[in-house]
């Protein structure tokens, strides 16, 4: 009897011990978020009334712990692999047909622009975030090529030179075989993922915006996106760049945005473009960026964001408009710096002197890209700053 008591009392404070220590454990992984950035928030906060567009930052980021899962802390993307093929019109058109990432998971942030996407009336019928948007090694096969090659660069791979198969999957084989823009591997995953967007617009010049640009977890830019000099209006701090092979024609090599911490989304769109990125996954190119960090935009999701978003008769969406696109079907609150281009302000926020902005007709649609943009900002699903202008 007297064995069995004290066996008794010994199941129980193992029991007890290791609910003990498995609370030591979870606290000190921070899966409850008591030590998630909390000194950060309080900055935040502190800052709020200076920025009112912003309120809400701390709610996106305070959840309640119960509503809080480990796999959104930590959160290491499963494998590529090809998904399946979706439509979105009733129509017998197959450039509306496109590849599903099968990996995308609905956000879980309380307040995400994605659960409002998908209740709008205006962008619910055609907000698809689960558009495969870039493509690799592992999501690209001859069949893949073949489906694919009936359409215009950078919607296909249809060029007036011929591009083949073994040149797409050559350099696909070079660069990493993520299928996603982010990358949390090894560190926290925001509850609420908040991401501001720079165009180069004139209007930011002497906006003052800067400190609120970089007060986002992630920041795109593009093109010159020159910093230095300019931070009090444009901030500092880049994660996302979106780029062609043209795009830093003109800038000096000590302003290229090169850093191991940057993201660079490229757009191929002709048959030269290949041979670029070759450079780059060769480390022969000046634009030194680390072959690891490039990811290629999908033909499926151009053309998705061109004919279902833009609807226009222009060549393609600009650059600014695709790295809209990219934030808008990634993150969960979106703030646009820089975007629309008006005669009020110079073409660019770095320009010395005024210069009209001049459009290129039959490149872009840039009337419809400010449609778009007003209309986004009016459902709630992104902050513009219009400045004086729109």
């Amino acid at each position: 009897m007297l064995l069995r008591r004290l066996l008794g009392r010994r199941w129980k404070l193992v029991l007890a011990g290791g609910i003990i220590v498995l609370v030591i454990l979870l606290i000190g992984a921070d899966v409850f978020g008591d030590r998630d950035g909390k000194s950060a928030i309080f900055r935040r906060d502190a800052m709020a009334p200076n920025f009112p567009h912003i309120r809400g930052m701390k709610e996106l980021d305070d959840v309640p712990p119960a509503d809080r899962r480990r796999e959104d802390l930590f959160y290491v993307p499963p494998e590529p692999r090809i998904g399946p093929l979706f439509h979105m019109t009733d129509k017998n058109d197959t450039k509306f047909t496109f590849r599903q990432n099968p990996n995308w998971k609905n956000s879980t942030c309380p307040r995400s622009l994605q659960r409002k996407a998908f209740l709008s009336e205006e962008f619910g019928p055609i907000f698809r975030p689960d558009t495969q948007m870039v493509i690799n090694s592992k999501l690209f096969n001859v069949d893949e090529y073949w489906r694919m090659k009936p359409w215009a660069t950078p919607f296909g791979y249809n060029y007036k030179e011929n591009i083949t198969y073994e040149e797409v999957r050559d350099v696909l084989n070079m660069f990493s075989a993520d299928d996603t823009i982010f990358n949390f591997t090894g560190r926290s995953r925001p509850q609420c993922i908040t991401c501001a967007v720079i165009g180069n617009g004139g209007m930011l010049n002497g906006s003052k915006n800067g400190e609120e640009i970089d007060r986002h977890n992630y920041i795109f830019r593009v093109n010159h996106a020159l910093t230095k000099g300019f931070e009090e209006d444009v901030g500092s701090r880049t994660t996302h760049y979106v780029f062609y092979d043209r795009s830093l024609v003109g800038v000096k090599a000590d302003d290229y945005p090169i850093s191991k911490d940057i993201t660079y989304i490229f757009v191929p769109c002709r048959k030269a473009d290949f041979k670029y990125l070759k450079s780059i996954a060769e480390r022969k190119n000046k634009f030194a960026v680390p072959p690891e960090n490039v990811r290629i935009v999908h033909p499926d999701w151009m053309r998705y964001i061109h004919y279902v978003w833009m609807r226009v008769k222009s060549f393609r969406p600009t650059t600014g408009g695709i790295m809209v696109m990219a934030a808008l079907n990634s993150c969960d609150k979106l703030s646009l710096y820089g975007l629309g281009y008006n005669t009020k302000y110079s073409h660019y926020y770095y320009d010395k002197n005024y210069k009209a902005f001049k459009p290129v007709l039959g490149s872009h649609d840039h009337r419809k890209e400010i449609k778009l943009w007003d209309g986004l900002d009016k459902e709630g699903l992104a902050y513009w700053y219009r400045r004086d202008v729109f």
